[in-house]
């Protein structure tokens, strides 16, 4: 696997979000999400789930609401951890 190079990239909005899960039971979840930039107006999002072990790896980001993106990553995650 090819590590992707993060250049110049500053992180430009932090959030702390709360994040809910609807599988067998109601899971909510705290995550850290970074949403970063460089001179190109490219953007990257990572996000970790303090005490949980989870980590979303730096990833580029093309949609209209960047924070709902990154949001929609970390859910991805939560159905295979308990």
């Amino acid at each position: 696997m090819m590590k992707e190079r993060m250049g110049n990239f500053k992180v430009k909005n932090y959030y702390l979000a709360e994040i809910e899960h609807v599988g067998d039971e109601i899971k909510s979840w705290s995550w850290d999400i970074y949403i970063a930039a460089n001179d190109e107006k490219e953007y990257k999002g990572k996000a970790m789930a303090p005490g949980k072990g989870i980590e979303v790896p730096w990833t580029s980001l093309g949609g209209q609401n960047l924070l709902e993106e990154m949001m929609a990553l970390c859910e991805q995650q939560m159905p295979k951890h308990p």
